[in-house]
């Protein structure tokens, strides 16, 4: 990769559409490659464990020992790069400290390294936070989470406090990116407000990336979209009474992000009202955001959108709450999710059942080649293993 070469650090903000991004700069990586700009993941997750490994970060205590050397093996892909531009995008990059952010671009020379932050205004990112940490097992309402970013900021409880304000406040995130980066090499993507045209982000994301978003594909499955208000108090209750013992952390992920959270909820969800910023605390949210703007436009980063997309809609009729919602409107949610998690169960017994049956087969035909007159003991043994193994 040559000096005049860039790279394109995506840094977050989380809830702010870099799922779908994402997805479509790996859908799209062939393509994108062709055009002259690398995507240089070669498995979905890679740049969330580059992130873990640059920041030294844990996930639920744990450190996987796949992150152990993940951002090197990354930047040395973009180094050997031999066209002009490469774009790598994860959503905790954000929280880097000045320490990090200096050997990430180290890692990147001789290229030019510009940094991109997607924002969203402030009532859409509380109530989005409150659910991507419900899928996570949190078990407080969104009235106190709000409540407690507001009042306590970086002091509100783990795991939301630190984690959220050193994610979302962009101009606090982009200061500590700008003591390695020129402002002149920061842009900002401002997030359309709701029933904009469904690719304008992307089209705003492509417009800094130097390339024409029309040529690439943006039908692409995945996303992180909302639930419901009830599913979401659902989801919050479920989390309340749950233990270690009934659903392990290493399975937490799985069945309570993925399963529940993102597939039978969110399908659940079409049509309802989302959680929404209480009509209390829109006072504050409105005056914190207009500081932010005051911050962003002071700062003379590139910005790509408009800064007044970050100040917070006002709603036209008061919404729902979730900790209004009773426990007759919980029912019909409950009852989805009971039969899909049943659905889902009754799926993976099939599959248990096939996979069970093709580690029989080989035994058996083997046995009956190899040791004919055994072959009728071999049977009621492996008989006898099924029935202990249920």
């Amino acid at each position: 990769m040559g000096v005049g070469a860039r790279v394109f650090l995506h840094v977050g903000a989380p809830k702010t559409g870099t799922t779908h991004l994402q997805n479509v700069l790996w859908h799209n990586r062939t393509a994108l490659a062709g055009d002259g700009l690398l995507y240089p993941l070669q498995r979905p997750f890679e740049h969330f464990h580059a992130t873990m490994d640059l920041r030294g970060m844990h996930w639920d205590g744990k450190r996987d020992p796949a992150w152990a050397g993940a951002w090197d093996r990354l930047a040395g892909r973009v180094r050997e790069w031999s066209g002009p531009a490469s774009v790598i995008s994860n959503e905790i990059l954000g929280g880097a400290d000045v320490e990090q952010i200096a050997r990430a671009v180290d890692t990147l020379r001789p290229a030019r390294v510009e940094v991109v932050f997607t924002a969203r205004d402030l009532a859409r990112q509380l109530a989005s936070g409150w659910q991507e940490h419900l899928k996570h097992r949190l078990p407080v309402t969104f009235e106190k989470f709000v409540d407690d970013l507001i009042r306590l900021g970086r002091d509100a409880p783990p795991p939301y406090g630190e984690m959220f304000w050193s994610l979302h406040h962009a101009v606090e995130v982009l200061a500590r990116w700008e003591e390695v980066v020129p402002a002149e090499n920061i842009h900002v993507v401002t997030v359309p407000q709701a029933g904009a045209p469904r690719d304008l982000l992307w089209q705003r994301f492509a417009r800094v990336l130097g390339i024409d978003a029309a040529r690439y594909d943006t039908d692409v499955p995945g996303g992180n979209p909302s639930i419901g208000v009830a599913q979401a108090e659902l989801l919050r209750r479920v989390n309340a009474v749950l233990t270690n013992d009934v659903v392990p952390p290493r399975h937490s992920d799985d069945l309570m992000r993925v399963l529940l959270g993102e597939d039978i909820l969110v399908r659940d969800s079409a049509g309802a009202p989302k959680p929404t910023l209480p009509e209390r605390r829109m006072a504050w949210v409105t005056d914190w955001s207009q500081h932010l703007v005051d911050g962003l436009r002071k700062a003379e980063y590139d910005v790509v959108g408009d800064l007044a997309e970050l100040m917070p809609a006002t709603a036209t009729t008061p919404a729902p709450q979730p900790e209004d919602v009773s426990a007759d409107e919980l029912l019909e949610p409950a009852i989805v999710a009971i039969s899909g998690l049943l659905g889902q169960l009754g799926r993976e017994r099939d599959e248990l059942a096939v996979l069970r049956r093709a580690l029989d087969k080989p035994f058996r035909s083997w046995l009956d080649r190899r040791h004919p007159r055994a072959a009728g003991y071999g049977r009621r043994v492996l008989a006898v293993a099924r029935r202990l193994r249920r």
